[in-house]
């Protein structure tokens, strides 16, 4: 598999994870808590886009 199709799959896969994680009701701290609930749906979220951000500057090194 070409390195661009599996950056590609990488970012796609990763973004999957993160909006199911956010979907599920279950979370490392509940988001009863009032502002600690939500930080782990944003580290979530973060991790994803700096992952997304990684991999196309990657794409992009390799043209």
């Amino acid at each position: 598999m070409e390195k661009k199709t599996r950056y590609k799959w990488s970012i796609g896969i990763g973004f999957v994870v993160a909006v199911v994680y956010l979907l599920i009701p279950t979370d490392f701290i509940p988001d009863i808590a009032p502002a600690l609930g939500w930080i782990d749906d944003i580290v979530a979220i973060l991790l994803a886009v700096a992952n997304a951000i990684r991999l196309v500057i990657k794409i992009k090194q390799n043209k």
